[in-house]
């Protein structure tokens, strides 16, 4: 491994410019301090970032061990401690995991503070063929078995700053004789040999065994994540294109898609759009495996009754309103996408004639003697005005009925009329209905006015409401 090679790959291939800093996480183990040792020969300007999960009685000893190799170099270095079995309880997750949460966080915040262009890990081309069987074993498509990449952007840590792992060409064995060579003393992490943890089974049991039918397994299992990730950017850039024709609104916490848009995909195309939605809503979720995502696809099937699905971790599925399929968390109410309301209030209009009805939705209002030109998209109400009095929005309350327009002053349980209508039931309860003083549902806001208020022959004065959304407040 020689500096020169190092240097140009860093450039060539990690795509990094040797006159801005980078931060390079730094354990003290082999790798990473082979990697520090080697950004500091190739002229980079390097700051480290050590984190001690205090998981370990060596930890604070390491933490000092890697602040002195620093020192010795001239090489900025900040150590960060953390409660990580605290952190994993509290999650709900594995000590593993948390600990890896809490490192690229912690790396990623210090690369923002000291305006870094990127983050460098020293994973190496066996932790490769580790990640890849891990991914395998767990049931992943084809963007887990692609593996790890030299550079790459990770949205759930930054947007901007890439995340580069220069050795991950580089054997294990060529970096312990690396630091042989270089008289380093890196540290040896003795919960690496712990077999309770996921990954070191792999490493310990399952590729010396698969070595046993092919010595060449790791770089076997190199070219195929090599083969994969050429296939997968082709796959990715036609997904967008589905993305971008299907998605009729995305928010923080849900993606709405226009299903038969959708229907119509190849299937490697639906799979990876519905994976790109559930992972903008929950990036941090590490767990969709191939069942995961087969039970997704099967809930797009027209032949399937089913309405609303949990598919994991915090993660649902809604048919809306019949067209639509909606991918959400849980837990959220999703003001941004339906207008939603938590009081009644008053229909009292501002000096622009609308009412702010909250979480950046308002009903406009104008009154005429004309009929007004309306798209029946349930955003537009026309009434009657000679039979409105006294008018004011409300929520459901038990023993609600509604006289949909067009069925001739027939009334329904409002939550027959919202079933029918596909109306999910997430969306049910705060959502803002008009009445009129006597307490008669006169428009089911977004959707239907009931056929009591509707313009006739003998309307002489027309009111012509529009639910518009803009801004959402801060």
């Amino acid at each position: 491994m020689q500096v020169t090679q190092f240097s140009e790959l860093l450039i060539q291939k990690c795509l990094l410019d040797p006159l801005k800093p980078v931060v390079a996480g730094v354990s003290g183990g082999p790798d990473s301090l082979c990697m520090l040792d080697l950004l500091v020969k190739s002229g980079m300007q390097v700051f480290v970032l050590h984190v001690n999960h205090q998981l370990r009685v060596e930890a604070d000893a390491e933490s000092a061990r890697v602040k002195e190799f620093c020192e010795q170099r001239n090489v900025n270095c900040v150590i960060i401690s953390g409660d990580i079995k605290t952190i994993a309880l509290e999650k709900k997750i594995s000590v593993e995991e948390a600990a890896r949460c809490f490192r690229y966080s912690a790396l990623f915040d210090h690369a923002r503070a000291v305006d870094a262009q990127a983050v460098l890990v020293a994973h190496n081309a066996n932790d490769q063929a580790e990640t890849v069987l891990m991914h395998l074993l767990r049931g992943s498509g084809l963007s887990g078995l692609k593996g790890m990449q030299l550079r790459s952007i990770q949205p759930m840590w930054s947007e901007t700053i890439a995340l580069v792992r220069p050795l991950l060409k580089n054997s294990r064995g060529e970096i312990l004789a690396y630091c042989e060579e270089n008289n380093l003393t890196p540290v040896y992490d003795q919960s690496n040999q712990d077999t309770r943890y996921f990954r070191n089974r792999i490493r310990q049991e399952l590729l010396p065994e698969l070595m046993t039918y092919n010595p060449r397994i790791m770089e076997l299992l190199a070219s195929m994540s090599d083969v994969i990730r050429v296939d997968q950017s082709y796959l990715e850039s036609e997904a967008q294109k589905a993305w971008q024709a299907c998605v009729l609104k995305a928010g923080q916490h849900f993606v709405l898609f226009d299903a038969s848009c959708l229907a119509v995909l190849h299937p490697a195309l639906i799979r990876k759009v519905l994976r790109k939605a559930i992972s903008n809503i929950e990036p941090d979720l590490r767990d969709l495996d191939f069942a995961a995502t087969e039970r997704a696809v099967s809930f797009l099937d027209p032949k399937s009754r089913v309405n609303h699905m949990h598919l994991i971790s915090n993660i649902e599925m809604i048919k809306n309103r019949r067209t639509e399929l909606l991918i959400c968390g849980q837990n959220d109410q999703l003001a941004d996408l339906w207008p939603q309301i938590d009081i009644m209030m008053s229909f009292v209009l501002d000096n622009s004639n609308e009412l702010n009805i909250g979480n950046g939705w308002k009903i406009s209002c104008v009154e005429s003697d004309k009929v007004p030109v309306f798209t029946r998209d349930g955003q537009t109400a026309a009434l009657d005005a000679d039979l409105l009095f006294g008018m004011y929005l409300d929520m459901y309350a038990p023993g609600d009925r509604f006289t949909p327009y067009g069925m001739n002053g027939k009334s329904v349980k409002l939550g027959d009329y919202w079933t029918n209508i596909g109306l999910p039931e997430k969306a049910r309860k705060n959502w803002p209905l008009l009445r009129n003083g006597n307490g008669d549902i006169v428009w089911v806001i977004g959707t239907q006015i009931s056929d009591r208020y509707k313009i006739s022959a003998a309307t002489k004065r027309i009111l012509t409401l529009h639910l518009v959304q803009t801004l959402k407040e801060n």
